[in-house]
This record gives structure tokens, sequence and C-alpha cells, in this order.
């Protein structure tokens, strides 16, 4: 892979990451794309800023983002850009859990990813074959492989697939279950509860209805610490699947034997 891909992502996640602290705080006006789902003028800005900088720096590249219809060069290589993955806790101020998300996919698998949480101050990154690191140093999921002691990012995420949100509570019960998990946990983003299982904080996510872009960089750092990262029914995930289970080897198998 050509050095300068990495380099270019997380040059670019922190020029957006900046910006969203340049506004951190402010009044947002909110738009509403779903009943249940809005976005900012910080949402946008963003995303033409990250958009800009890929057609300038590799203009045969597609383009798929939150915030504007699919660009499509019909080439192998694909960006795949969440400007605010976490626009609630960003604009309600609810936890420091929202960041800029930029992959680089090869026919629909990630080849490369950067998580920038700025509030945070961590900056995620993974390349195909190199491991994942945080501010430089290198992360590994967690070892624990009895599930009663897990605590799992859990993600009901939005009603665009064919799962509906509502079927959390299916998974959910089965993961509190007095067989179950320690905990589950939610924080209205995607990207942060991934970084913080490929890095050891917590032991797995779980989520049913997510975008590409809210999990394809996540997916690849996941990976480079030594997770499985499947679909909800335990095929590898590709950029085509709205659901994911990411742990450890041996934990992936027994949340997977349990949800289904």
């Amino acid at each position: 892979m050509e050095d300068n891909y990495l380099d270019f992502a997380i040059r670019t996640a922190k020029e957006a990451g900046d910006y969203l602290m340049s506004q951190y705080g402010k009044m947002q006006t909110l738009e509403w794309k779903l009943k249940t789902n809005f976005k900012t003028q910080v949402d946008d800005h963003n995303d033409e800023l990250i958009r800009r900088r890929i057609k300038e720096t590799f203009p045969d590249h597609n383009i798929y983002s939150e915030e504007q219809d699919a660009l499509n060069r019909n080439s192998e290589f694909s960006w795949v850009v969440d400007p605010l993955d976490g626009t609630i806790p960003y604009t309600c101020g609810i936890t420091d859990h929202f960041s800029v998300c930029i992959s680089l996919v090869k026919e629909k698998i990630p080849i490369l990813g950067v998580i920038y949480a700025p509030k945070r101050k961590e900056l995620y990154h993974a390349e195909k074959g190199k491991g994942a690191f945080c501010n430089g140093k290198k992360i590994y999921v967690l070892d624990e492989d009895n599930i009663n002691h897990t605590l799992v990012g859990l993600d009901s995420g939005k009603e665009t697939s064919s799962f509906k949100r509502a079927s959390i509570t299916f998974y959910e019960a089965k993961l509190l279950s007095p067989e179950g998990v320690t905990c589950t946990f939610s924080s209205g983003c995607a990207s942060v509860p991934l970084a913080l299982t490929a890095s050891g904080k917590l032991h797995a996510y779980v989520a049913l209805s997510l975008e590409p872009w809210d999990m394809a960089a996540g997916v690849i750092i996941n990976r480079e610490a030594g997770a499985n990262v499947t679909n909800i029914y335990g095929k590898q995930w590709s950029l085509d699947d709205p659901s994911i289970i990411t742990a450890n080897l041996k934990l992936h198998k027994k949340l997977l034997n349990m949800l289904n």
C-alpha cells in the first residue's frame, strides 16, 4: 500500500477533527434527515472538506460519505467517510464519543482506517497487515473468554436497513440473561466504541443497523488489533453488511452462539 494513503487519511481526519472542536459547544441548527436522526452544518462542512481533499489527491477513486451521494469512478479503491460520527453526543455534549472516520476500501474490504476522536485526543489507525495503533502505540483486543465477565458496546443504529431498531431488544435480552454479559453500553456513536474494543477498553461491540461509514474504519482497526469481525450471522464483515460483531476469536464465537 502506498504510504501516502495513510498519511493523507491521518492529515485529513485531523483537519476535520480540529474543525469539530472549533465548533464544539456552539449552538447548532438541526436538520432532521429521518424521524429519529438529524445532522448539523458541521456534518455538512466536514463532509465537503474531506471529499474535496480526496478529489484533489486521488481523483480516480470512488467516494462514499454520509451526507452526499456516492461518487463512483469505477475504481477498485473507495474512500468511505463519516465526517462526524456521533452527532448526538457532539451536539448535546452528553459524552466525548464522537469522531471523524476515514477508511480506504478495496473491493468492499477495508484495507486502511483512521478514527480521530478529538475531544478524547485519540487517533486510531490501522493498515492491513501492519497492526493497529492509538496515538502511535500498538493496541490489541482483550483476551477475556468468559462471557460473564464482558463489557459489550451495543447499538440499535438507524432504521435504514433490513434490520429494525427495535430488533435490538431481542439481542439485548440474550446478552443480559443470567448466562450473559456483565453489562451493555451505548453512547450514540459506533466508531468510538469500536475503537475502544480494538484498544482493550471494551470486550466486544455489537450493532444491528449501521451504515458502511459508521463501521469501515473500525473494522480494519479491530481486525489488526486481533479481533474477529463479522456480521450478526458470522459472515466476515464487508461493506454491504449493516450488522457487526467484533471481539477476540474465543469470545466472538461465544457471543455468536448466544445471539443466534
